[in-house]
């Protein structure tokens, strides 16, 4: 698996002409997801539902990441 985002802290949506953005709090520019507002595809409420469970999860101490077993190469870094 990738970089922990937990140490990247809260998400955000931040909203350009085309789409909704979302990105780290502390970093707008680095985005991690774009829903492109597409005739009546709803991009504001995907992208801040991705950004409040993932918010509310880091805040809870619970995992951030898909549930289920990890994959057997996977190795956190200590």
């Amino acid at each position: 698996m990738g970089q922990d985002l937990r140490a990247g802290g809260r998400l955000a949506v931040r909203e350009e002409e085309a789409a909704y953005l979302v990105v780290r709090e502390e970093d707008p520019d680095d985005w991690l997801a774009r829903f492109e507002k597409d005739g009546g595809f709803p991009a504001r409420e995907w992208a801040e539902n991705m950004a409040s469970v993932y918010n509310r999860r880091l805040a809870d101490g619970r995992p951030t990441g898909p549930p289920g077993p990890r994959p057997a190469s996977y190795h956190p870094e200590p």
